[in-house]
């Protein structure tokens, strides 16, 4: 069977898989220097500890989505977790779950769905701050997961505080080591 040119079809889907292998190194490549000059740019913004994902995406610049984007492009849904770890190190928690839900749906590699977030939420800076019904929820979402996890670590917190250090029954046990009379041996008598 011959497909395109006069290829078999075995020799176009070996070099379809050659293409994409050539472009997704390209996009890890161009991937990891704007992580680089991301790290570099975000030091100097000032994104607030509650902020929310439009929020965050609002204070940074363009190049972390871009970065996220192609790294999702070379690893697909292996990117979920790399992106989960890169924004951590960025201090860039508000983005984690959006980043991390949409790297692990197989596919969408090829749609820039954090940079069409980006221009969106800019669009939404625009338009004079007035937040949608999907911003409230998702920030009563993110304050609602914040709430649990900072809860449920403080409940476990306290409870290990007030824990006794012993069993208030102790078990009392006599322990006793019997000498025995040590005899040199006849090989080693001198």
């Amino acid at each position: 069977m011959t497909g395109i040119e006069g290829l078999t079809l075995s020799e176009a889907l070996r070099q379809g898989l050659v293409a994409f292998g050539v472009c997704a190194a390209i996009a890890l490549v161009t991937a990891i220097t704007l992580i680089v000059v991301a790290a570099r740019q975000i030091m100097s913004v000032n994104v607030p500890e509650d902020a929310d994902f439009f929020e965050t995406l609002q204070a940074i610049p363009i190049t972390i989505p871009i970065a996220l984007d192609l790294l999702d492009f070379a690893f697909d849904f292996l990117a979920a977790p790399i992106s989960w770890f890169v924004l951590e190190m960025m201090g860039l928690q508000a983005l984690q779950m959006v980043t991390a839900i949409e790297g692990l749906i197989p596919g969408t590699q090829l749609i820039p769905t954090m940079t069409i977030s980006w221009l969106i939420a800019r669009a939404l800076k625009r338009r004079g701050g007035k937040r949608s019904t999907f911003q409230d929820a998702l920030r009563v979402e993110q304050n609602r997961r914040e709430g649990y996890y900072r809860s449920s670590a403080q409940a476990l917190a306290a409870r290990y505080r007030q824990a006794p250090l012993l069993p208030e029954e102790t078990v009392e046990a006599e322990f006793s080591i019997e000498e025995e009379e040590e005899t040199p041996d006849e090989e080693y008598d001198l």
